[in-house]
């Protein structure tokens, strides 16, 4: 399988590379597309090490392909968004394309999987229910957020769930 995974700005970024890391274990093929705000988090050279020439974080990037998202989306079987903030799960769910990596999602018209990461009081607000109601009824499978200890050492659901549990999750849907 082809896959894109999508780093938005959670501090849950920095689990993105386990789950590069075991997708490619697997063989199967990575690209990385990263928000602005996940390149303050985790440094796009780190995904490059593991995946030269396929790690993506600006729209128009001198010497880039001026149809990336196109191609991106035209190339690859499965978006992976994880972790997904409540920024980009907004901008999904209202078809806003200010960045790569909603622009890649406005293009892409095959299986998409979502992982929300965000504060318990941010999942549960209800604007961020209703996108993320939005996306589930557009298709987009929406991952439940774990339980266990946030950022702000507050227990609740809101982490990333970990790389095995997005990884099986994502090749079960492939086999659907």
């Amino acid at each position: 399988m082809k896959l894109i995974l999508g780093v938005s700005g959670s501090i849950g970024a920095y689990k993105a590379m386990d789950i590069l890391r075991l997708f490619q274990k697997n063989g199967h093929e990575v690209s990385v597309v990263m928000t602005r705000a996940a390149t303050r988090i985790i440094a796009p050279l780190a995904f490059a090490t593991f995946a030269p020439g396929q790690v993506f974080s600006e729209m128009f990037a001198e010497g880039q392909d001026p149809l990336l998202h196109i191609n991106l989306a035209r190339d690859n079987d499965l978006l992976l968004v994880a972790p997904a903030t409540a920024n980009i799960i907004g901008k999904m769910a209202n078809g806003i394309a200010d960045d790569l990596l909603s622009t890649v999602f406005c293009a892409f018209y095959r299986r998409v999987v979502v992982a929300p990461a965000m504060n318990t009081h941010m999942l549960e607000n209800p604007a961020v229910v209703e996108n993320i109601s939005r996306l589930r009824g557009r298709g987009v499978e929406v991952m439940e957020s774990a339980l266990g200890q946030l950022a702000n050492l507050e227990t609740g659901r809101g982490r990333l769930p970990d790389a095995a549990t997005i990884y099986d999750h994502c090749l079960k849907l492939s086999r659907v």
